[in-house]
């Protein structure tokens, strides 16, 4: 084989394969694999059980975690915070700030970023209100956003931002640092157990 010839397929050879590392470092930033056939459910509040009427809510399988977020924390904003007991317009909105893998890079912990966005600070005012209210506040937000009930959550861990920063601590729950499924996958599981009968 002469030279050129040697030349040329070596310099293919590395164009290919840098093209190959390009690809894969392409994919590994923006994770396009969507979240597959999950059975997602919403929720509404219960004075007694804290989470009740669990309601199927379909996405298409393409649909990629972050967007799943998004449209979750839409109907949240559009049903369980649109107003107060009041019929306040509270103008809470949700913002889905990342998704960050930790741990094992084949099997990792998916953490969330979510920063509730309420200019009037209807939040503090009324649905962490009490302990019953911000127990089931609490129990909402988590169960909407993690989906505890699937063998795998939709996220390991969620980080709930107010208005951009940690949350204040209240006396009756603890929502700061990472929120994990298990704090509130026997509620879910019950409030979707009880709407199947």
């Amino acid at each position: 084989m002469g030279r050129p010839v040697f030349s040329l397929l070596i310099t293919a050879t590395l164009v290919m394969c840098m093209g190959l590392f390009s690809s894969c470092e392409k994919a590994a930033r923006e994770p396009s694999q969507g979240i597959g056939e999950l059975e997602l459910y919403t929720f509404s509040p219960d004075r007694q059980h804290f989470l009740s009427n669990a309601q199927p809510f379909t996405l298409p399988p393409s649909t990629s975690r972050r967007d799943a977020l998004d449209r979750l924390g839409r109907h949240l904003a559009e049903t369980y915070f649109q107003s107060t007991y009041t019929e306040e317009i509270t103008n809470i909105q949700f913002d889905v700030m990342g998704i960050d893998d930790i741990g094992n890079p084949s099997l990792p912990l998916r953490i969330a970023t979510v920063n509730m966005v309420d200019p009037g600070g209807y939040a503090m005012k009324y649905f962490f209100q009490g302990s019953g209210g911000g127990q089931t506040t609490f129990s909402i937000l988590a169960a909407t956003f993690m989906q505890p009930h699937l063998d795998t959550p939709l996220i390991d861990g969620l980080v709930l931002l107010y208005n951009g920063e940690m949350l204040p601590e209240l006396d009756h729950i603890n929502l700061r640092g990472i929120l994990t499924p298990r704090l509130v996958r026997h509620v879910t599981k019950r409030a979707i157990n009880d709407s199947k009968r």
